[in-house]
Parts: C-alpha cells; sequence; structure tokens
C-alpha cells in the first residue's frame, strides 16, 4: 500500500513511526513547516498541499494529522479523489463542519477512521467485562494537565479548546462503553496564565452528565497544571471501583488492589485496523467511523457552549 500524511507536527511523526513497520510505503508528506524533514526521516517526497500531493502520487490510504480549524477542505479533496483516510481527534472545532464532511463521506461509502484510539487498548475486553459484571453508577473522569507548546492550541478558534482538544478522548471512551449522554450542566473558567500570551480557551471546565445507562457522569479538566497530571477515567460500582489510564487498568475491591498494564500502543493498534480495513474492504474492522467521532464532537461542543 502506498499511504501519505498530511501534517508534519507530533502526532504525524506518531503515525509515521508506526506506520513504517506495517509493511506500507509512504510516498508523501503535506504540511507547511516541517515537510522537507519529514520526507528526509520517513521517506517519500513534500508537498505544501493535498491537491498536489494527489496529483502527482498514487495513494491508497491518507492520514490527517492537523489542526482543529485546519479540518473540511482536506478531507473533501479525498472524499473526491476517493481515498481511504485516518483523520485525527478532534475532527473539527465546531459541529457544522464535521457534519457536513458526514454526509460526502456516508454518501462516498469510503473506509474512514476517526482517531479515537483509547478504543483500541488492550484491556478494554476486560474492562467490558468487568463493567457488565458489576454496572457503574458513577463515572467521573479528568484531563489535568499543561497548556501544549503549539501555539493554536490556545486559541479557542483554532483549537476548540481543552474539552474538544483533549478530554474528547474521555468523553468518546464513556460514549463507547455507557451510551449516549445528556449535558446536565457544564461550567467553565478563563483565567489568564502569566506564560501564555493570548489564551483565551478555558483554563478549567467542569460537567455533570447522565447517560442513558442510566449512569451519572461527572468530567473535569484544566490546563493550569506544570504537566499531564491526572488523565483518566474512573467507574464506580457496587463493592468496586475500576480506572482506566493510558498507561494501566486497575481495580479496587474487597479483595484489595489491582493493576494491569494497557498493552500495546493503541495508536499502533488503531493504525493496524485502520490498514486492516482498507486492505480487506471491511469497515468492520476500524475503531471509530466518521458518523461516531460526529457524535462524540456534539458531546464535547455541547459541554463547552454550555459552559459560556
Amino acid at each position: 500500500m502506498k499511504v501519505a500524511l498530511v501534517g508534519t507536527g507530533y502526532i504525524a511523526g506518531r503515525h509515521a513511526a508506526a506506520l513504517t513497520g506495517a509493511g506500507v510505503e509512504i510516498v508523501g508528506h503535506v504540511g507547511r513547516s516541517g515537510v522537507d524533514e519529514a520526507a528526509a526521516r520517513w521517506g517519500g517526497r513534500a508537498y505544501r498541499d493535498t491537491a498536489g500531493l494527489l496529483a502527482a502520487e498514487e495513494v491508497d490510504a491518507a492520514w490527517i494529522c492537523v489542526p482543529p480549524a485546519a479540518h473540511g477542505e482536506i478531507e473533501q479533496a479525498l472524499v473526491e479523489a476517493g481515498v481511504p483516510f485516518y483523520v485525527e481527534k478532534p475532527i473539527g472545532t465546531d459541529v457544522d463542519g464535521p457534519r457536513r464532511i458526514e454526509a460526502v463521506v456516508r454518501e462516498s461509502g469510503l473506509i474512514v477512521e476517526a482517531g479515537y484510539y483509547w478504543r483500541g487498548m488492550e484491556v478494554i475486553p476486560e474492562l467490558r467485562r468487568m463493567l457488565a459484571e458489576t454496572p457503574p453508577h458513577l463515572v467521573r473522569a479528568a484531563w489535568h494537565g499543561l497548556v501544549p507548546p503549539v501555539p493554536w492550541w490556545r486559541v479557542e478558534a483554532e483549537s476548540g479548546g481543552q474539552v474538544v482538544e483533549q478530554a474528547t478522548h474521555l468523553f468518546d471512551l464513556a460514549r463507547f462503553l455507557l451510551g449516549e449522554a445528556e449535558v446536565l450542566h457544564s461550567v467553565g473558567r478563563r483565567s489568564a496564565l502569566g506564560d501564555h500570551p493570548g489564551l483565551d480557551v478555558a483554563t478549567v471546565s467542569a460537567a455533570t452528565l447522565a447517560f442513558e445507562s442510566g449512569v451519572v457522569g461527572v468530567f473535569t479538566a484544566t490546563c493550569v497544571l506544570h504537566g499531564t497530571v491526572d488523565a483518566g477515567i474512573e467507574f464506580h460500582c457496587e463493592g468496586r471501583k475500576v480506572t482506566l489510564t493510558n498507561k494501566a487498568l486497575r481495580w479496587e475491591d474487597a479483595d484489595g488492589g489491582h493493576e494491569v498494564p494497557v498493552g500495546r500502543d493503541p495508536l499502533v493498534v488503531a493504525d493496524e485496523r485502520f490498514l486492516s480495513a482498507v486492505r480487506e474492504r471491511d469497515p468492520s474492522r476500524i475503531l471509530c467511523d466518521y458518523s461516531d467521532a460526529v457524535r462524540t464532537q456534539e458531546l464535547c461542543c455541547r459541554v463547552r457552549e454550555m459552559a459560556g
């Protein structure tokens, strides 16, 4: 397979590293900066826009790894060219753009995966088993960290804000495991941070959700810390508390505490699932299709908008 990456940032590098061991040929990179370096490191040729890539290369699948505000035209171009694609989360800064892309993706019949790779953790089947055995009453999720170093992140119009850009992994996983949710209450506060001039995203937010399964959820996020201190989701069940982070699945019950690692890098798992889906022309192999990602986007945007 011949594949291409649109975007040259951190997450594009993670996908490029995964793809080098997946039996594919990287034929092109698209970006406004760092594109020549990406091509030199991972192979393929450098392009300044998606149109140039598609005009010059045969592409069997593409990865979209661009800032949230840059989505839309890239997806449209790939759909028109008939190229299946993997698109990193979030799929936009609002809901209107993703809904338009959802319509054209559905009409095209293309295989499209969204990058909610927490679903690919190898412990998810065990977590599902535990939640079926002792259903949760309360879910509590937190993404407590820092302002990332990229300048676009601190501007809500470009990133969507922390709930849409980072905590979205937690909202998505909750939807995946518990079903759809109604936002009961959401509040946010915006504070000036001396090290980050021009910051206009909410620096702290909290939301209460009611899931269709009957579970109550409390989700909090902040970017005022020195690093990612807390990023995970807790399920409070009768006689058992289960916690999932990007490192481990832990549970505490009457027999004490237990912990198992999450397994292989779930981003690599997501890439493998997408490649398999494209090769076999079987969309059931992907972790999260575009329409499912739109539902997560809608939930996160409701939380952000209700917070004001």
